[in-house]
């Protein structure tokens, strides 16, 4: 082909750093849209730790949020100057140099390049056209096949740049992930204008002023879900779930079904059976991953076995994923090809067992077909790593068996009256990341996992006003837990104390209540909590002996202001008048023995520092169980000030609960559809959010009427056959089953 000209070249090279130019004046609106984020993040409904780590972020964000962007305007101008390095004539002996060096590639850089790659999903997702008519100008101007990889106009280049400037700004990942929405927006908003710039920029100049696709445009050998730009999938209507897992069932049905293939293979392939039982459980980090220096936006190296460098399909057709059947199709042809490949009876019994795990759930008929695509996208990449880690086939523990079955149970059951919009998104962005990552093992499939239950967190909140029935119920929890540990450090506090027993009692039993109810009505380090708490402190120094004329006339002085806060404190738990007449006259007097007291006076260094402990009291809570809550509708909205018609409590009631029935409630989670019999009315119910403590849990019907039920009557109800799941074991546990049932009936099937 002919060589482009130097002026080619430099129109290219000029339009490339027009690009780059442009997204780095774009992350200024970036750095607002995160700084306003945060902002807006402070003032939602968060646990005590939660708002705590939120304004730390927002603080770190203040003072590094500028550095991030020096940071990454200088990465993107090195994109621009080491791509132009590679291209000089010396370069590509260097190149190929570094490109054949191996080394080892840790967990955090996978974590880096998946953020990357969610990244540019996103950009391209929004400015993908652009991106193509940018990427055909600049071969037609290089007169090149394809960009290469390194391209900085890639978007994943772009985002990798950008990524790694977060870390080296001081930042987490953690921290991207809880700004993920905002800064995946506002940067695929500058990436796609960048886009258009230097597009129009060439077009003004008379490149391709009309663009034929048909004749520009090379059809991949792979999947183009591998390469550096990453185009959009086609569209799918629903989304997909996956059934409850065996622990939310109750019944030990995945791991009878993991004893059946242990067994068949046994019989069958004693040698794949050992195999499989010798690594079914590796360690949390497996293998580390073999990859080459490459430039930036390189994919991970071929596995080196036979089956594995088949699996990445050097030869293999691109398939068509417009219908499920034509794409599925095409799966089974290269599986049947990589069967006839392998090279042991092990790698053909992997190869055959994945298959037909697959086909089992992709004739499940509850999952709409636009969903079962993204199942169906799954087969390769579970298969390549099946291969080399045959824990999928032994471990219902294994994170690709977890994310298919926490997916699948979020669509069984499905109100038709919901978008599945929501979900389906997450579903193909998860799907495409891992079909980006191939050689990353079980490692994308944990942190696809995790990013799922994240995810379902937020999304299953937002169904049938769970958002504000799931914050109440957590701030009833929040309290009495704080309650509990208030007592008990407040107890620890006053041991060996010269108290009286009134004022202990007034503390233990009332005041731990108010500074609990404070912490979650204000926030634990809110001015009005900590007046709260210091008023613990007055009351304890006001009731003790006073040696001088001096101390009973500041005690007279004080008292009045005193026995009005303890009363604000009272109105906050929403006591009646009575009763709060009741306690401070308790405590009036015994004010008044204290006043007339001769006994020895508190020591005033133990009192200062008590002062000091009840100001940081937050700072020293330690974790621990919660015990039984008292759960009901007026709880709620005393301790909430909203309205709570729209639910139906249900608190644990004294009905005796076989263990086994708790440990099943416990083992619940969230996205699974049950039915639910209350009153003899049946209701198709969706479990959305757990509290931090499994003590409730939210259901929300499809009429939109919410559930919120105590852990003990959620065991009562399953014990009852009052609350029934909609499956009673796992996707690919069901599929496994399925598999089995067929090599029982066809045995020679797992070897031909």
């Amino acid at each position: 082909m002919t060589p482009a000209s130097p002026s080619h070249r430099d129109l290219a090279s000029r339009a490339r750093g027009l690009c780059l130019r442009h997204v780095a004046e774009g992350l200024d609106a970036v750095l607002a849209a995160v700084e306003n984020f945060l902002l807006e993040l402070l003032d939602r409904p968060a646990t005590l730790q939660q708002a705590q780590e939120r304004r730390d972020v927002h603080q770190l964000f203040q003072r590094q949020g500028p550095q991030w962007l020096a940071l990454s305007r200088a990465a993107l101008d090195g994109l621009l100057g080491r791509f132009e390095q590679t291209r000089a004539p010396a370069a590509p002996l260097a190149a190929a140099s570094r490109a054949a060096e191996l080394s080892l590639v840790g967990e955090e850089t996978v974590e880096t390049q998946i953020l990357a790659a969610r990244a540019a999903l996103a950009a391209l997702d929004k400015g993908g056209s652009a991106f193509n008519d940018l990427r055909l100008r600049l071969q037609h101007l290089e007169r090149g096949e394809e960009l290469v990889k390194a391209d900085p106009v890639h978007a994943l280049n772009l985002m990798q740049a950008l990524v790694h400037a977060w870390l080296e700004a001081g930042f987490t990942r953690e921290q991207w992930l809880l700004c993920q929405s905002v800064l995946q927006s506002a940067l695929a908003t500058a990436v796609a204008e960048a886009y258009r710039v230097a597009n129009d920029s060439l077009y003004d100049q008379g490149v391709l002023p009309e663009i034929d696709l048909r004749g520009l445009v090379r059809r991949a050998p792979v999947p183009p879900a591998r390469g550096g730009a990453v185009p959009s999938p086609e569209p799918a209507a629903a989304e997909a779930p996956v059934m409850p897992s065996a622990a939310a069932s109750g019944v030990p049905v995945a791991a009878d079904v993991q004893g059946r293939l242990l067994r068949f293979l046994s019989e069958r392939l004693p040698q794949a059976a050992a195999w499989l039982q010798g690594r079914s459980e590796p360690g949390p980090g497996a293998a580390p991953v073999l990859a080459t220096t490459a430039p930036a936006g390189a994919s991970p190296s071929q596995a080196e076995t036979l089956t594995a460098s088949q699996l990445q399909g050097a030869s293999a057709p691109a398939i068509d994923w417009s219908s499920l059947e034509q794409g599925a199709a095409a799966v089974r042809a290269q599986v049947r090809a990589l069967k006839a490949a392998a090279r042991s009876d092990q790698e053909k019994a992997v190869i055959e067992l994945v298959a037909l795990i697959f086909d089992a759930i992709l004739t499940e008929e509850r999952i709409p077909s636009s969903i079962r695509v993204w199942f169906a996208r799954l087969q390769m990449p579970v298969l390549r790593m099946a291969l080399g880690d045959p824990s999928f086939l032994a471990s219902e523990q294994h994170p690709a068996r977890q994310l298919i079955d926490r997916m699948g149970v979020c669509v069984l059951g499905f109100d038709p009256e919901l978008s599945l919009e929501p979900l389906e998104k997450e579903i193909r962005r998860i799907v495409q990341v891992i079909e980006q990552y191939p050689d990353t093992g079980r490692r994308v499939f944990e942190l696809m996992h995790q990013e799922f239950l994240a995810f379902l967190a937020q999304y299953l909140r937002a169904q049938g006003g769970g958002e504000r029935l799931a914050s109440m119920a957590q701030q009833l929890e929040q309290r009495e837990t704080l309650t509990v540990r208030y007592t008990i450090e407040l107890r620890k506090m006053l041991e060996g104390a010269a108290v009286g027993e009134a004022v202990r009692d007034f503390l233990f039993q009332t005041w731990t209540e108010v500074m609990a109810q404070a912490a979650v009505r204000y926030g634990a380090h809110d001015e009005r909590a900590l007046r709260l708490r210091q008023a613990a402190a007055d009351l304890l120094w006001a009731a003790g002996a006073k040696a001088s004329r001096q101390e009973r006339a500041q005690v007279i002085a004080k008292v009045p202001a005193l026995l009005a806060r303890l009363r604000d404190g009272m109105v906050l738990l929403g006591q009646e008048p009575a009763r709060q007449d009741a306690l401070l006259k308790q405590i009036s007097d015994a004010l008044a023995q204290a006043f007339l007291s001769r006994a020895q006076p508190l020591d005033q260094d133990w009192l200062a520092g008590l002062t000091r402990q009840l100001a940081a009291l937050e700072d020293v809570l330690t974790e621990g169980e919660v015990g039984d809550l008292e759960l009901d509708r007026d709880s709620l909205e005393l301790i909430t000030g909203v309205d709570a018609s729209d639910i139906t409590v249900l608190p644990r009631t004294d009905a005796p609960v076989r263990p086994e029935m708790r440990a099943r409630a416990a083992g619940l989670e969230p996205g699974a559809w049950f039915e639910l019999e209350h009153n003899g009315l049946v209701s198709q119910v969706q479990l959305v959010w757990t509290s931090e403590h499994r003590q409730f849990y939210l259901f929300v019907a499809q009429a939109r009427h919410s559930y919120l039920l105590q852990q003990g009557r959620v065991a009562v109800y399953l014990q009852a056959g009052l609350l029934r799941p909609q499956a009673a074991e796992g996707l690919t546990a069901r599929a496994t089953r399925d598999a089995l049932e067929k090599l029982d009936a066809n045995p020679e099937r797992l070897l031909a």
